[in-house]
């Protein structure tokens, strides 16, 4: 009977197994070197009862820490089936307790579980009854102090390492370089590898690969070079991995060119995680056009990954409309079925298009899914973020209010989406239902309250929360320190965001950079241009693009001198190729009317135009009476292969009404709608009925408004608005037509009733057509108090 136990469950029949013990009980008392294969039998089911059973047999017959093995069994068997608790009872129970097996197993164990804190301990254990660990529980405890990111437990470690001979052993050897890696500790790493005697392609690969995780390509590429003439070691997928992505930081577009060529010619590159890698190096390389032809021509086997890899990479260098269009083909191939990457992903690129509908079907697609939207952060704050960009408060509210465990994250990002959406008070009342829920405050939710503060413009709610963060000690945060500066400065309050400026022990670009972005947009031009001069002097740090984009604000107050002082500068420092520097030079010498500069800027190859280079030019023509020029330049754009969007047809219907050309402007708003599928917002439709009123067409700009509301013809910028109604009545007072004025202000007047700018402007349209007796009746309402002027404000003392 025991032998035909101990057969079934070495067979892995352990039901079997089980039921014959029950049998046998009545009859006979079981032997002890039957219990280990009913322990074995018992970690083997999904059910913890019939191992709680036998460990009451084991009690019951007197055999329980009578022999290592039982022992062992039921430390195993608690182990497999996830109770630490009893598994840690038995643990201590256990009469010889040195055995090495016990302690291998529970540190196997709570290793696999993410029980670094217990692993360590076990190991501490382990050293105080002078019991060896072995070789695999050794990195098991190796890993465990790298997830903890303790130092100072890695540090005694590798002490027992070297004391106990274990530095012989080139896994264990292997585990410590990467753990070093991993904190961040490269010198350290890099002594263990020299120390290692002999080498493997692991302790190499762990070396370059906690180098690349640490940023340091130079290091990466010597250690490669180094690798390649080492005897009888040959680079695998792990080492070209991790050079890949070295090369992919560094931005060495011709570097990954050799050693795409290298692998096509060593046969590594069918690889699929290789060819994907090589993908994403292109990308970061900003050659999407290389990505591209890797994605469609060489990788054969398309994994999500690379699918995601590809979305990726249009996405993060602004290529909305193409990351989309990757995305909806992934969608309709066999087999593939999108993950919480891909959404995170594409849901950005939905927001930046405005593309709503397509954002809640994504939500409704992570509902189908299964995915936990609570648990990841991740996509939970991409959905709220693009129902923010989307001008959907109230799913964001709705998706945030039904998440029963909402952490600091997700609190976050709804303050974020009320700050994006102007509704100030809703994210200062999110604020304090934060703090009453007694949810833990984070360096980001200080920052994201200091932009609150900054876009009301209240010093009084600036200084509050100024003394809020010093309270909750996160001031001395440098990105705190970064946010208050920005705010005080949204403020209007140089002298305070000079105070916090000077205060700071840490400075790094972003300071100086928002210092300087500040005073440009206050109008204290020759400050920002005196502190670029101080940075320079006083510090290590180069200017970046970020400077002189900020140098480059508020260029409507600068003169031709100031910008060519900035563009000698940009050239001093290389960076005329970079694209957003270029459009913001282009755009300032555009504003100040000097639209030579600006089209030779604009005509120049040194650096690569966007979308917005063209929009930018379009709009200076524009802004400058030029808008044949818009238009024509509208043309060379498309035969140059950019697709307009949505602010290219700003840009041009404002262009066409500033510049009566009222036949363009009519075909391009047709055009935006039939041809390139743009819905019309509110500033497209403000456009033309400001370019039909400025042609005395004020009857058709009313038509064009009461036919759209009728046909709901826009969706995304609904016309029964008060914008929308606004700009028509401006439109009535520019071309004195009383006909149209008297409806619309009517209209206005019940749609935003107490609001004194709508009535102003009827009363100075009935004053233009000497119609007193209306002029009185409106001006009574403000007699009677129902509407309330603000009063004016002067500098001038007596």
């Amino acid at each position: 009977m025991h032998a035909l136990i101990k057969s079934f469950s070495q067979s892995h029949k352990h039901w079997q197994s089980l039921l014959l013990f029950k049998k046998l009980l009545p009859i006979s008392k079981p032997q002890i070197s039957t219990f280990p294969s009913i322990l074995n039998s018992c970690s083997s089911l999904p059910y913890l009862h019939p191992g709680q059973v036998n460990h009451g047999y084991l009690i019951k017959f007197g055999v329980y820490g009578s022999c290592v093995d039982i022992g062992n069994g039921l430390l195993r068997m608690y182990l497999k089936l996830g109770d630490f608790q009893c598994a840690y009872k038995v643990f201590d129970e256990m009469p010889m307790k040195n055995n090495s097996h016990a302690f291998d197993c529970i540190i196997h164990e709570f290793s696999i579980n993410r029980m670094f804190d217990d692993v360590v301990a076990a190991f501490e254990k382990m050293v105080v009854l002078c019991v060896f660990p072995s070789v695999h529980s050794l990195c098991h405890v190796i890993r465990a102090c790298s997830e903890l990111n303790s130092i100072k437990r890695g540090y005694f470690v590798h002490g027992y390492v070297r004391r106990n001979g274990f530095d012989n052993h080139v896994h264990v050897m292997n585990s410590l370089i990467s753990m070093y890696s991993k904190m961040g500790r490269m010198d350290l790493a890099q002594q263990v590898f020299d120390d290692v005697i002999f080498k493997d392609i692991v302790s190499w690969n762990s070396l370059i690969t906690g180098y690349a995780q640490n940023q340091n390509w130079s290091k990466v590429f010597e250690l490669f070079l180094c690798l390649q003439r080492a005897e009888n070691l040959v680079p695998n997928v792990v080492t070209f991995l991790a050079l890949l992505s070295g090369v992919g930081h560094a931005g060495e577009a011709s570097t990954g060119m050799s050693i795409h060529g290298h692998l096509i010619s060593i046969g590594l590159y069918s690889d699929v995680q290789l060819g994907t890698a090589v993908l994403n190096m292109y990308a970061k390389c900003e050659r999407l056009d290389y990505a591209e032809i890797v994605f469609k021509q060489d990788l054969m086997s398309k994994s999500l990954v690379s699918w995601n890899a590809l979305i990726s990479a249009y996405k993060q260098n602004g290529y909305d409309r193409e990351a989309a269009g990757i995305y909806e083909r992934m969608l309709v191939e066999p087999d593939m079925k999108p993950d919480s990457f891909s959404f995170a992903n594409v849901l950005p690129v939905y927001a930046s298009l405005r593309k709503i509908q397509r954002v809640r079907l994504i939500h409704s697609m992570v509902i189908k899914s299964g995915l936990n939207v609570e648990n990841d952060v991740v996509l939970c704050t991409a959905l709220l973020d693009s129902y923010g960009k989307c001008s959907d408060v109230k799913a964001a509210e709705s998706l945030f209010f039904s998440t029963h465990h909402a952490n600091t994250a997700t609190w976050n990002a709804l303050i974020a989406v009320y700050i994006l959406n102007n509704k100030m008070e809703n994210g200062m009342n999110l604020f304090h239902q934060m703090v009453g829920s007694r949810v833990s405050l984070d360096s980001i939710t200080v920052v994201t309250l200091c932009q609150l503060c900054g876009q009301m413009g209240s010093l009084k709610h600036a200084n509050m929360f100024h003394g809020f963060s010093l309270f909750k000690g996160f001031s001395s945060h440098l990105i705190v320190g970064n946010a208050l500066i920005d705010m005080y400065m949204r403020c209007g309050c140089t002298e305070s965001a000079e105070l916090v400026f000077h205060s700071m022990c840490v400075k790094n670009i972003v300071t100086w950079n928002t210092m300087i972005y500040g005073y440009m947009a206050v109008g204290c031009s020759p400050k920002g241009l005196g502190l670029f001069q101080q940075m320079q002097s006083e510090t290590a740090y180069n200017p970046d693009s970020v400077t002189f984009i900020s140098l480059l604000q508020g260029c409507l107050s600068v003169s031709a001198t100031y910008l060519e002082l900035v563009h000698a500068y940009i050239l001093k420092y290389g960076l005329a190729s970079e694209t957003q520097v270029m459009n913001s030079l282009i755009d300032g010498f555009a504003k100040i009317g000097d639209l030579e500069k600006a089209r030779e800027l604009f005509m120049q190859t040194d650096f690569k135009k966007d979308q917005s280079s063209w929009n930018i030019m379009i709009a200076g023509y524009g802004m400058n009476g030029q808008g044949s020029e818009s238009s024509k330049l509208f043309s060379q754009m498309e035969v140059n292969g950019y697709a307009p969007d949505a602010i290219t047809f700003t840009c041009l219907l404002s262009s066409c009404s500033h510049c009566g050309l009222i036949e363009d402007g009519c075909k391009f708003f047709e055009l935006m709608i039939t041809k390139y599928n743009i819905q019309p917002s509110i500033e497209h439709w403000t456009c033309i009925i400001d370019m039909l009123g400025r042609a005395n067409s004020l009857e058709d700009a009313y038509d064009v408004i009461k036919t759209g509301i009728y046909h709901k013809c826009s969706d995304s910028a609904p016309l029964d608005s008060i914008t929308v109604w606004g700009a028509l009545l401006s439109a009535c007072r520019f071309s004195m037509n009383m006909e149209v004025g008297e409806v619309v202000g009517k209209k206005l007047s019940k749609m935003e009733s107490g609001k004194v700018g709508y009535y102003s402007l009827l009363s100075n349209l009935y004053s233009s057509n000497k119609k007193w007796d209306e002029v009185t009746e409106i001006r009574k309402v403000f007699g009677d108090g129902k509407v309330m002027k603000k009063p004016g404000l002067s500098s001038l003392k007596s």
